[in-house]
C-alpha cells in the first residue's frame, strides 16, 4: 500500500531522531553545557565503549523500517483525531508493560545474550541510548508493533499516534541514558514518585539489575524490583551535587543518634 508524504516524513524523523539526540548529548558534554552540571558517576568512559556503541547504533533505525513495513501491509491507517489520541495512549501503556516484561526476561540467564550488548555499557555515554544488539531491537519493536497491529484489526489505530510515541520515547530514552541528572531537587516528592529519572536508569546499568521500568516506577514497585536507595542517591546527586565514584557504590540511610 502506498505511503503518504506525511507518513514518509514521520518515518524519516523517527529513523534519525536517536542519532540526533546522541549528537545533542555529545555537544552538551564536549562544550560543557549547563545540563551537564550534575554528574551521576564521576568515572571515565573508554574510547572502546564509544566505538562499540557507534557500531551498534547503525541498526538503531530498525523501528522505522518495521513501522514502514506495517504501513505497507495496510496497518494503522485510521486518520481521525480520536484514533490519534487512542493510539498514543495505547502505545504508551503497552510499551511500559512490554518493556518491563521483556526487559526482565532478557535478564534471565538463557535469554541474556539478547540484552548483553546493551549492558556492556556499565556507565552511560552519549551513545548508550542507541546501542543495542540487532536481536534486541528486533524483538522489542516486533513485540511492540505486533500487538498494536493485532489491536488495529478491531480498533483502527493511527500511525501518527504511534509515531508520536516513538518521538517521545527516543527523546526520553536519550535523556534516561545520560550520565547527568536534569530534574529538580524536589522531583521525587510528587511526579518522581511515578515517573523515572536519569539516575533511576543509571542504577540499572551500573548495578546490572533492578529498576527495569521504561518511563515509570509503577511495575518496579508492584514486583519489588526497585533499588531501595534510589531516592537517597537522587538527593545526593541533585541536591548535594556529589557524583558517585564507584559503580557499586550505594547510599545508606541516615541514622539518628
Amino acid at each position: 500500500m502506498r505511503m503518504t508524504t506525511p507518513e514518509i516524513v514521520l518515518l524519516i524523523i523517527i529513523a534519525t531522531l536517536g542519532h540526533a539526540m546522541a549528537l545533542l548529548w555529545y555537544l552538551a558534554i564536549t562544550r560543557k553545557w549547563k545540563i551537564c552540571e550534575r554528574a551521576i558517576y564521576a568515572l571515565p568512559i573508554s574510547s572502546a565503549q564509544i566505538k562499540r556503541e557507534l557500531r551498534n547504533s547503525l541498526h538503531a533505525p530498525l523501528h522505522a523500517v518495521l513501522l514502514a513495513a506495517f504501513l505497507y501491509l495496510g496497518f494503522f491507517k485510521n486518520t481521525s483525531w480520536l484514533s490519534f489520541i487512542g493510539s498514543l495512549v495505547t502505545a504508551t501503556i503497552w510499551a511500559e508493560i512490554w518493556h518491563y516484561g521483556s526487559h526482565r526476561a532478557f535478564h534471565i540467564r538463557r535469554l541474556h545474550w539478547i540484552h548483553r550488548e546493551h549492558h556492556k555499557s556499565h556507565l552511560n555515554s552519549w551513545l548508550t541510548a542507541i546501542s543495542f544488539s540487532f536481536s534486541e531491537k528486533l524483538i522489542f519493536d516486533l513485540g511492540f508493533l505486533g500487538v498494536l497491529a493485532a489491536l488495529d484489526h478491531w480498533f483502527g489505530l493511527n500511525v501518527f499516534g504511534i509515531a508520536t510515541w516513538y518521538i517521545g520515547y527516543l527523546v526520553i530514552n536519550s535523556f534516561s541514558h545520560g550520565n547527568f541528572e536534569l530534574k529538580s531537587q524536589h522531583y521525587n516528592r510528587w511526579l518522581g514518585k511515578v515517573i523515572t529519572s536519569t539516575t533511576y536508569h543509571s542504577l540499572h546499568h551500573s548495578r546490572y539489575t533492578g529498576n527495569y521500568g521504561l518511563g515509570t516506577r509503577v511495575l518496579d514497585r508492584v514486583f519489588q524490583t526497585e533499588w531501595e536507595d534510589y531516592e537517597r542517591l537522587y538527593d545526593r546527586i541533585s541536591t548535594e551535587k556529589r557524583p558517585l565514584k564507584r559503580l557499586s557504590e550505594k547510599v545508606q540511610p541516615v541514622t539518628s543518634g
